[in-house]
């Protein structure tokens, strides 16, 4: 979907540092979409689907001094608060157990190095977003909004899985944009278990979707004013194991109970005197 709205940039370039980071910055290779730069970028480096390594150097682009944050669970009332809490959020999306030669290193200064301790031990988990679709709007006084809904991925022991590319920043190996293409157009976009003995895959327990929908409201300079992040409940029940199958069992099983007693009350008598002591409530 291409955006027909024309989307404001910054309008105040104080320093040439902002000009460069403006400049450097790259839309995710997941995304199949074609949207607005300004909107995605915002995506892209607060779920680390960018390649800069502080957040801190953009917030100050891309927020008022006052914006606020909210999600289900917490409140930001200002531009320092939402990049200190986007920076933390940020070093979570890769956990890795580095070697135990690396931890020597660490703890022992004057114990040599390996050159081969440049990867870890274990990768434990990788977390990217995933942009899926996005809509534009403006007011009459050239405030404008976007909501843009993405997937959170959460992948536990990525090394086990086969069929799947996340961004450069979050990469497992470091190989050529050549191999990396290729690696796209061959293998399938979901990660999956490989069956050991045979050449067939099953998808995987262990990675976790959480559908969420993010609200950005602007100013007429550009800025953020308001960024929300909102998730449906049923989708957080669903990460835990199993409670998928529960809810579509109890689901489908509280809609046709609902349906069986309302098919009992409309065939009692005392059905409609109920329904007209409510009208005249009402």
């Amino acid at each position: 979907m291409t955006s027909t709205v024309p989307f404001p940039t910054s309008s105040n370039p104080s320093t040439s540092s902002a000009q460069q980071i403006m400049s450097q910055l790259q839309p995710s290779e997941l995304s199949m979409v074609s949207c607005n730069p300004l909107t995605y970028q915002v995506c892209g480096f607060v779920y680390d689907n960018s390649l800069s390594t502080s957040f801190l150097d953009t917030a100050e682009l891309f927020y008022e001094s006052r914006a606020g944050y909210e999600n289900p669970l917490i409140t930001a009332t200002s531009r320092a608060l939402i990049a200190d809490i986007h920076t933390l959020i940020r070093q979570f999306s890769v956990i890795d157990i580095p070697k135990p030669s690396k931890i020597l290193h660490t703890i022992l200064p004057f114990h040599p190095p390996d050159p081969g301790d440049s990867d870890p031990w274990l990768r434990v988990l990788r977390i990217w977003s995933e942009v899926e679709e996005f809509s534009e709007s403006e007011s009459f006084d050239g405030h404008k909004r976007s909501i843009v809904e993405h997937t959170l991925n959460i992948l536990l022991f990525p090394d086990l899985h086969i069929g799947f590319k996340i961004p450069k920043s979050l990469s497992l190996h470091a190989s050529s944009p050549e191999a990396i293409h290729e690696l796209s157009m061959i293998l399938p976009g979901i990660p999956s278990l490989p069956v050991p003995g045979t050449p067939f895959a099953v998808p995987s327990p262990l990675h976790l979707q959480l559908p969420i929908l993010t609200r950005l409201s602007f100013n007429e300079q550009g800025r953020i004013t308001y960024h929300r992040d909102v998730w449906d409940m049923r989708d957080v029940i669903g990460l835990v194991p199993g409670m998928r199958v529960a809810q579509w069992i109890l689901g489908r099983a509280g809609a046709w109970g609902l349906s069986w007693i309302g098919k009992r009350l409309r065939g009692q008598p005392q059905s409609e005197s109920l329904i007209m002591s409510a009208e005249a409530v009402v």
